[in-house]
């Protein structure tokens, strides 16, 4: 069996319908790979999820190696609330938290530092057999540096990437490896199957990412993931309130808050996306007469309240943060599919 070096599918000369499909035998990039790379084309995205019964047989064949568990640094901020690591309690783990460059400037690469430290610290007394944890930066070479003497450290040169969905597994052994090998998208869903990269002396297996039912963009399709992508460093958008006011970011979240004091709300998503606010007495008029302008048409919305005292980090995967400092309650409007996860987190 010949597998795509992109993607991982079984490559075939049958039906060009069907996922692995090569013009030839002579190809090592199935066309989806090719056409995805090339062209942007994103047509077969979302409609190639593997399961997650599929790819924990794929863990099965490699559970003698060390997996490195890539984890997004928005979920990684609800870690232990998450049952992921649970998949690797029996397979010596790396733990890698990415994209930590995409948290706002005043999250330094020390502060963060010093946050999953604390986290890692209690998680490695649940889960004995994850050995060591490293923080990606904006400074690809410095990781890839500390990447590489941590593998020989630990006397290891096969290493299999896993982890969810979009966290990255593709496109960080791209900056390993420096080179495009892997086909890699803003969307998840690019990886098919597992494939094996050769690199010196090390062997790099990647791994289709885990489908997680508690993150946005399991449930969006591509015009509407891109509401919830967050591809560059966050910008706070701030907001102060003495009365009673509703948040909307398209269709995608309503936050109602409901202040005992003066207050306020930092949100923290896509930039090229901005918080629409409004009174809440008129926040359902608003949502039925703009409601067919919506980028995603979800009525109604599930609804989750809170009472807040001081300060309060929300997380919604795949979406993005809030915040709030003050006393007040809340009513959070979300997709009812996910959930909404509350961090002991400062940021």
């Amino acid at each position: 069996m010949t597998k795509c070096k992109g993607c991982g599918a079984e490559l075939q000369c049958e039906d060009k319908n069907s996922i692995g499909y090569v013009v030839n035998n002579e190809q090592a990039y199935c066309q989806r790979c090719f056409r995805l790379s090339h062209y942007g084309d994103t047509k077969s995205m979302y409609s190639n999820f593997v399961t997650n019964e599929k790819i924990l047989d794929i863990y099965k064949k490699y559970s003698n190696e060390l997996f490195v568990v890539i984890i997004d640094i928005l979920d990684a901020l609800v870690i232990e609330q998450d049952d992921l690591l649970e998949l690797f309690k029996d397979y010596s783990t790396m733990l890698v938290v990415n994209k930590t460059d995409l948290m706002p400037v005043n999250m330094t690469d020390d502060k963060i530092s010093s946050i999953f430290s604390r986290k890692l610290f209690e998680l490695n007394r649940k889960y004995p057999k994850t050995r060591c944890a490293i923080l990606t930066n904006k400074f690809e070479g410095a990781f890839n540096e500390q990447f590489f003497e941590v593998l020989d450290d630990l006397g290891v040169n096969r290493v299999v990437f896993a982890g969810r969905a979009n966290a990255g597994k593709s496109s960080l052994i791209n900056k390993l490896i420096k080179s495009d090998y892997l086909t890699t998208s803003m969307y998840p869903g690019t990886t098919l199957s597992d494939v094996e990269i050769d690199f010196g002396k090390y062997i790099f297996i990647d791994t289709p990412g885990l489908v997680d039912v508690n993150n946005y963009s399991t449930h969006l399709n591509n015009d509407k993931y891109k509401l919830s992508k967050i591809d560059k460093t966050i910008k706070p958008q701030v907001f102060q309130f003495v009365d009673r006011q509703s948040y909307f970011y398209q269709g995608l979240l309503r936050v109602d808050v409901i202040p005992k004091e003066k207050s306020s709300i930092i949100f923290y998503i896509n930039n090229n996306q901005e918080i629409h606010r409004t009174k809440s007495e008129n926040a359902d008029d608003y949502y039925q007469k703009h409601y067919s302008e919506f980028d995603l048409k979800v009525k109604p919305l599930s609804e989750k309240e809170y009472s807040i005292d001081g300060e309060q980090l929300f997380v919604i995967k795949g979406l993005g943060l809030f915040k709030i400092n003050g006393k007040c309650d809340i009513v959070v409007h979300s997709l009812s599919d996910v959930s909404v996860y509350k961090s002991e987190v400062s940021i």
